[in-house]
């Protein structure tokens, strides 16, 4: 028997609709070249004023021109963008979970700084330390696209070989871009001979960029490697989400069955009170159980919110299903005067879902979000590369709302 009207959603019965797992799914590719590899790749920009700020428009056109001919996602081609003059300012990390259209829109919006120097030292210094300090993905290749159309300082130059080095060390290839006539040739060549992958593009003007825009990205993405073929049968990477009571034979996962990371995210607010999220726990608990959780197949993650999110399993620890399910039993309802659904779904993107946390690279994304009223803030999308089943709770839960947060996914009501 079903706690009190929640219906345990499937995780791997043959009924309809079932969504392939999809990245970025309302996203497709502007291009016909289109890079799909395993990349981490870094756009500098060099903010001086050597580029009139006419020209340094040129330069993000042809960064966003790049963007769109990569399948950026957590999973395949990750960006950051950075703008350095005597120091360096970071609009988009590695780790940034947007969509891609978004991605570009913050790319086109970087701020003209037209500063008196641009120091590559410092930047090359700030990507060293910031944006590679620690490998999180060694299994993709990283780049540096060093754009770069003026001369730093001597004095503050001294550290330069240091620091490309530095990076080399830590395999990150740098493809110097020099642009007009104040471009720093000694450092390019500098560049150039540290690694034979450093391959320099000398240019007249920012003009030539987009004559030269193919022929970078096909480079760059020659160097990064092919994921891996799926370990997976092609339908163990599918999310099937019909709505509807299923008997215990056709839930219960087999041996092996499917490699997910899934969070189940409960509100824990006053609207929601504490008889109905002790049924909304006993409903988790027993989806956990018919679940095939451990090690090698089924992660769980488990955050309770209203106000504020609380994490009350992490994907870091043991993935025991004893484990989970007597920590399940533990958590005691928080209340909070908001439902902020928006705010628990941004922290799963933004923190649940990175390897840091322990999730996995090549794991599906599956989300179970119980709630049983409207939300109190803004909820924007998720990137596409996390699937969310919403499980509408009682007779406040707002059907619209779950909806579009579950699109393609249909609300379990």
């Amino acid at each position: 028997e079903e706690p009190r009207g929640l219906v345990v959603p499937p995780t791997d019965a043959p009924v309809s609709p079932t969504t392939p797992y999809v990245e970025d799914i309302s996203e497709a590719p502007l291009h016909d070249f289109y890079c799909s590899r395993l990349l981490d790749l870094v756009f500098l920009l060099d903010g001086s004023s050597r580029l009139s700020e006419a020209e340094f428009e040129v330069l993000k056109a042809f960064v966003v021109d790049m963007m769109e001919r990569l399948r950026i996602s957590q999973k395949w081609v990750r960006v950051a963008v950075v703008e350095y003059h005597d120091g360096s300012h970071a609009y988009i990390g590695l780790k940034d979970r947007k969509r891609p259209s978004e991605l570009r829109r913050i790319a086109s919006q970087v701020k003209y700084a037209g500063s008196q120097v641009a120091s590559t030292s410092e930047v090359l210094k700030y990507t060293l330390f910031q944006i590679f300090g620690k490998i999180d993905r060694p299994e993709a290749s990283r780049i540096v696209l060093l754009l770069m159309a003026s001369q730093e300082p001597q004095r503050m130059s001294r550290n330069f070989v240091r620091y490309v080095q530095g990076l080399k060390k830590k395999k990150v290839i740098i493809i110097p871009v020099g642009i007009g006539p104040h471009a720093n040739l000694k450092q390019i060549r500098l560049v150039e001979k540290q690694s034979p992958e450093n391959k320099a593009f000398v240019l007249s003007g920012v003009d030539e960029l987009e004559q030269q825009r193919d022929e970078i990205v096909s480079y760059l993405c020659d160097l990064a490697p092919e994921a891996p073929p799926p370990t997976l049968a092609p339908d163990m990477a599918q999310v099937t989400v019909g709505p509807g009571l299923l008997g215990v034979s056709t839930l219960g996962l087999k041996r092996n069955s499917m490699v997910l990371d899934v969070a189940f995210v409960l509100e824990g607010s006053d609207n929601i009170g504490e008889a109905d999220f002790n049924r909304s726990k006993e409903f988790m608990e027993e989806v956990i159980q018919r679940m095939d959780v451990g090690q090698d197949g089924i992660h769980v993650t488990v955050l309770q919110y209203s106000y504020t999110v609380a994490v009350e399993y992490p994907f870091s620890e043991a993935q025991s299903k004893g484990d989970i399910l007597q920590r399940v039993r533990e958590i005691r309802y928080q209340g909070g005067n908001r439902t902020n659904t928006g705010l628990a779904l941004q922290y799963l993107s933004e923190h649940s879902f990175l390897v840091s946390q322990g999730d996995r690279e090549q794991a599906p994304n599956l989300v179970y979000m119980v709630t049983g009223n409207p939300a109190s803030d803004e909820i924007k999308r998720l990137p596409g590369d996390i699937q969310v089943v919403p499980i509408g709770v009682g007779p406040h839960a707002n059907v619209q709302e779950l909806e579009r947060i579950g699109w393609p996914n249909a609300p379990i009501l």
